[in-house]
Formats: C-alpha cells, structure tokens, sequence
C-alpha cells in the first residue's frame, strides 16, 4: 500500500515481485507464441496445466478445441452461444446448495479464496485473465458447483428418476428428455482443454459437502464418464488415479496402457518412422486383426501380424483425441496420445484404408464418410511433438514402428514373392476372379493358337 504525506494511503498496491511475475510470465507467453518448437520446459510453469493451443494446431483441429453448450473456466465464458447456460448454472448451485448444512457457499469462498493465486496460474500465460478477484472466485465456485451437481445430482436423481417415470424438480430436468444429444454434448465440454477448471477447486468443494467414508470425486467422476462413453471403456480394468490435474487429465489417464520396462530413449526417436499405411502393409502379407485390451492404444505387432483394438470415431471420440494430442503438445507429460495419433495418421492414407479397417469391424466410423474419416485422422497427426525428454515414461509404441517397418522393408527385398503374396490376395481370396482370371487365361491361349496356326498354315501353303 503507498502511503503519501501524513501517512495517508492512496488505495494503491505496489508489489514488485508480483509485478515482475506477471511480466516474466506474459514474456514467457510471447515467446511460446512466436517459437512453438521450443522445449516446453522453457516456456510452461510448474503449477500450468490449462493451455490454449497453438494457432498452428488450432487452425487444423478448431473445431473439436471449442465448446458447443456450456462454457466452464474463464477462456469462453463471453460466448454468446454459451450465455444460455449461465442462467441454467446459477439454477443448479442454488440446487446443490439448498440442502447443505450451514452456510455451505461461505464456506466454499473461504476454502477457495487463498488459492486465487495458485489457481490462476494454472491457466496459460499467453491468455490474460481480466477477472477480478471476486469476479475470479465466483466463476470457479459456480462452475465448481455446476459440475458436481451435474456429477452427483443429475445422475442419481433426473437420470433414474425419468427411468422410471417418475418427475423431478431439478435445474436440469429439462434435459432428461435429451439425454443421449444435450448431455453428451456438455460431458464432451467438460473433456476440452480450453474448457477447464483445476481439480482442487473440485476437490475442495467436494470435500466441504461429503462425509467420511463416501466415494472418492476420482471414483465419482470416472463412473460418470465411463456411462457417457460406452463405445470407448478402459474404466472396468483400471483404477483412476489420486492425483490429476484437471477432468481431462483424469479421463486421460484412464487410458494410458501400463508401462513396460523399456525407458524412453533418444536413440529409438531417432530411428522412428511411422509404418506405411494398410493397403501397402497388406501387400507385404502383414495381417490385421482386431484385439480386446485394456486400452484403445495398446497396438501390438506379433509374427507378421498387427493386434489392435476397436476404435470408435464419433464426436465424442474424435473430440477426446484432439484435446488429448493438444494437452500433451502444451504440458510436460507423457505423449502417449500423440504417439499414437502419429501411428493412425501414417496406418491410415485413403478412404480404402478406412474401409478396409470398418469391413474388419477395427473402425466404427461414425464420423462421416470413409474420405471425412481419414481426413480427420491425417490431419490430427500432423507436425505433432512425440519425445518428450522431461517425461521419464515407457517408450510407448516405439518398438512397436520399428518392428513392423522392418519386418516390412525385409519383405520388400524379396520383390517376387512380394507380388505372388498380392497376387493371391487379390485373385485366390476372390473365388469370382479367379475363374475370371482363368477365363481369361483361356482366352488369352486360344487367341494365341490361333494366330500362330493361322501364320503357320501360311508359311506352309504361300500360294493357297
């Protein structure tokens, strides 16, 4: 606080630390901005961990990085597509909070109000967040608030009580007539990068209103997911974690195969290419077929054979991917999605790539058309970061390329039996061309008796 003449206070904070903070921070953002190769170590804090993308990124997946009903987190909350649900939040916190115990929203700003400082900076330093203090803690105890309602009310009271018939007086009934359309579409919000908010303003709400002995919010919020994500779930098999960063984070782990033994090395990056893509990798007489893991990244390569299992490409899928890619391009964390993004964008090349997998029933695609499919599948994979020398995870996938690029440039050396391979794929496995083939053949002989015959008889006989 200055203070003038008289010991008068002129209502004014000067704290340089905090000044030359803010500052280093925005620098850091420009330079982020201007050099996105950089190593993210040199340009991210520890505390970061809700990023908004580079342009680059964005110009090419935009569409699946923005919201579509309700915006959570400082980045969208002025959109005027978004405003409708604004009313709908603040309706479903004075819901979630009418039957709580004392003055459960005092307590929810005293617990969230000394962690302004940390909170804020989990948020990107490129972005200025020009809320007030109390204008900050008001968005993140609504939008706190909303969540969990959505997570502990919504569920277990509008969800069962329309299955069974019966009518309910919550914010958000009006949506239990919608719930395979509107209600996916807000858990897909709360899975976007841009559309977080930290999981210790969850935690610490969650934690003012439950008692000992209930569900862990982990617990809580994977159920919830894995009800909204039927076509794509590992939760049955895997535990969530303790510690995550934000929702995104927490679904994210979820999917993560379990690590080998094998570190990341620099030296296997090096040697990395992606595989050619499938009908190139099934001329080499590289089979295959479709898997049962635990996760959709398990991808395995055993005796000329790939093992993969099924992935399902809808909106809720494809938009999961990009986020994923797009957190692990920003933070210092293992790039198990972006590895694998690669390996699609190299494994699939046309729309007969496409068909070739849906026919095998690896791909349900619900995207579009096969071409729509496997646009969205080149565009994700491309000029993406996959080593990352600050993650001290497996090296995910690398032997994997390896193994199958040099299993298949060993069968291109043997260019002959190469083509017989292909040969027998495209005529023997197809009863039809094989007797047109042979008809052909036939044809093909005869035609050529013929004609000798004809010169022959010829020869023998000029003048005739």
């Amino acid at each position: 606080m200055e203070t003038g003449e008289g010991g008068a206070s002129h209502g004014i904070d000067i704290n340089p630390r905090d000044n030359d903070e803010r500052l280093i921070a925005k620098m850091k953002g420009e330079i982020f901005k201007s050099n996105p190769s950089l190593p993210r170590e040199t340009v991210t804090s520890e505390k970061r961990c809700i990023y908004r993308p580079p342009e680059r990124f964005k110009n090419i997946n935009g569409k699946w990085l923005e919201p579509q009903v309700v915006a959570i987190g400082p980045y969208h909350r002025l959109n005027p597509k978004l405003q409708m649900m604004e009313g709908v939040k603040w309706r479903s916190l004075g819901y979630f909070v009418r039957n709580k115990e004392g003055d459960y929203l005092g307590k929810c700003l005293k617990q969230i109000r000394p962690l302004e400082g940390q909170l804020r900076a989990c948020y990107s330093s490129s972005e200025t967040i020009n809320l007030s203090t109390d204008e900050f803690l008001q968005m993140m105890v609504v939008d706190g608030c909303f969540i969990l309602d959505l997570f502990l009310n919504f569920e277990k009271e509008v969800i069962l009580n329309f299955e069974k018939g019966e009518t309910s007086d919550h914010p958000l009934c009006w949506l239990k007539s919608q719930k395979r359309v509107i209600v996916s579409k807000i858990y897909a919000d709360l899975l976007l990068l841009e559309n977080q908010i930290p999981s210790i303003v969850l935690k610490e709400l969650y934690g003012i209103c439950s008692k000992p002995g209930d569900e862990s919010l982990s617990n809580i919020a994977t159920e919830v997911f894995k009800k909204s994500m039927l076509e794509i779930d590992p939760f049955d098999r895997k535990r969530p974690p303790l510690e995550w960063l934000h929702l995104l984070d927490l679904v994210r782990s979820l999917f993560i195969p379990r690590a080998h033994n094998e570190k990341l090395c620099r030296w296997m990056f090096a040697l990395f290419s992606p595989t050619p893509c499938v009908t190139k990798l099934r001329r080499a007489g590289i089979k295959i077929k479709r898997d049962m893991p635990d996760s959709f990244l398990e991808v395995k390569f055993k005796g000329g054979v790939i093992e993969m299992p099924v992935i399902a490409l809808d909106h809720q899928m494809c938009s999961l991917l990009v986020n994923c890619v797009a957190f692990e391009q920003c933070h210092n964390c293992s790039t198990h999605f972006s590895i694998y993004a690669t390996f699609l964008d190299g494994f699939v090349n046309t729309d007969k790539d496409i068909e070739y997998l849906s026919d095998r029933r690896i791909i349900a695609n619900s995207f579009g058309t096969d071409a729509e499919a496997a646009g969205f599948i080149n565009n994700l994979g491309q000029d993406l970061t996959i080593y990352n020398e600050y993650d001290n995870n497996t090296s995910y996938l690398i032997e994997f390329f390896l193994d199958v690029n040099r299993y298949y440039y060993r069968k291109r050396m043997h260019w002959n039996k190469w083509q017989w391979t292909s040969f027998k794929r495209e005529y023997f496995g197809k009863p039809w061309m094989l007797i047109s083939a042979f008809v052909a053949f036939v044809l093909l002989a005869l035609t050529f008796l013929q004609t000798f015959y004809t010169i022959y008889a010829y020869h023998l006989h000029p003048k005739n």
